[in-house]
């Protein structure tokens, strides 16, 4: 993240457009390959909501996190969506203001894969256990680390490993390799399906934390408020349309427009819709696309004990004015 903001330097703020309240082009950054996960901007895309605010939206996606911030922050994209780890550990290495104007997922993308016969069920019950991260460093051994945290197990006590992030991942757990690994939701899905014998858990279990917001510049809906009300205002009867939709006329729709890079299953991509679902009303109906105050402190808590990164005071790193007014 320092050097994201290296890259972009004291140029930014020269730099920087100022897009239209209506008319422009608005390009949304996702940080990785098209996934589910996605499916509430993408769907404001194919289902007109954008459209219906007077919004023009084009969804791309980069190489990671990183590089999806940097487009925000250079003023090459409008936002991102990452998850609230991401936006706090950025918020520490560089000095441009970033918030997230909504939650879309209020869970934990990852959770804890491990085997029925030899279960970990808490953070206790990993200690002097070898727990398979996507990489060493990356958002699942921090997620690790939050959870340990939660239940004040010293990490040093918890062996880690790189093992990539795949459904194949159990074979390793099934020799011994590995006594846990993590594991995304739709890698969960593929696992469940299969009927492997494991236990499955969400981190949010330990260590609540959002797994998916919309982030931009404090600069940006300074500038223009109305857009930041309307995109999220989308995004929410996005979300509002999906929740009362049959998946498959959402996967269908989607299926037009979007290549995914998740496998081409209809039964799996109606229960990744499900899945996500799920997420978007972790926290009740009322709290679709809104930050939830309470969830942003104890993440903030863990990630302070954690040692991850220093927060100081978290509220500066959301904003719910934008939801509040979208779902007026």
């Amino acid at each position: 993240m320092q050097g994201v903001a290296a890259g972009v330097g004291a140029t930014l703020a020269a730099n920087r457009p100022v897009f239209a309240q209506t008319g422009a082009k608005l390009l949304f950054m996702e940080p990785f390959d098209l996934a589910f996960e996605y499916m509430h901007e993408m769907n404001a895309v194919v289902g007109g909501h954008f459209a219906k605010q007077g919004l023009d939206v084009q969804i791309d996606n980069a190489r990671g996190t990183a590089v999806a911030i940097q487009q925000v922050i250079a003023g090459q994209a409008i936002a991102t969506r990452v998850g609230a780890l991401d936006l706090i550990k950025a918020s520490a290495a560089q000095d441009v203001k970033l918030v997230s104007i909504a939650t879309s997922l209020h869970e934990a993308i990852f959770s804890l894969v491990s085997l029925k016969s030899a279960p970990l069920m808490t953070p206790q019950d990993m200690r002097g256990k070898t727990i398979g991260v996507a990489s060493m460093g990356g958002g699942q051994e921090n997620t690790l680390d939050l959870i340990l945290a939660s239940g004040g197990v010293s990490p040093k006590d918890v062996p880690r490993q790189a093992i990539g992030s795949n459904a194949g991942n159990v074979e390793l757990l099934k020799q011994g390799r590995v006594n846990g690994f993590f594991a995304t939701v739709e890698t969960s899905i593929l696992l469940r399906r299969a009927g492997e014998p494991v236990e499955i858990w969400s981190a949010s279990k330990y260590a609540p934390l959002p797994g998916g917001i919309i982030i931009t510049t404090r600069d940006f809906v300074d500038k223009n408020p109305d857009t930041a009300i309307k995109f999220v205002r989308a995004m929410r009867n996005s979300a509002n349309e999906i929740l009362a939709a049959d998946p498959n006329t959402i996967v269908e729709r989607l299926e037009k427009k979007y290549d995914f890079a998740a496998a081409k299953d209809r039964a799996f991509r109606t229960d990744a819709v499900k899945a996500y679902n799920a997420m978007t009303v972790a926290q009740g109906e009322q709290n679709i696309m809104r930050n939830v105050p309470e969830v942003w402190g104890k993440a903030a808590e863990l990630v302070n004990k954690a040692g991850i990164a220093k927060v100081a005071d978290v509220a500066t790193l959301y904003d719910n004015k934008y939801a509040d007014e979208a779902a007026k």
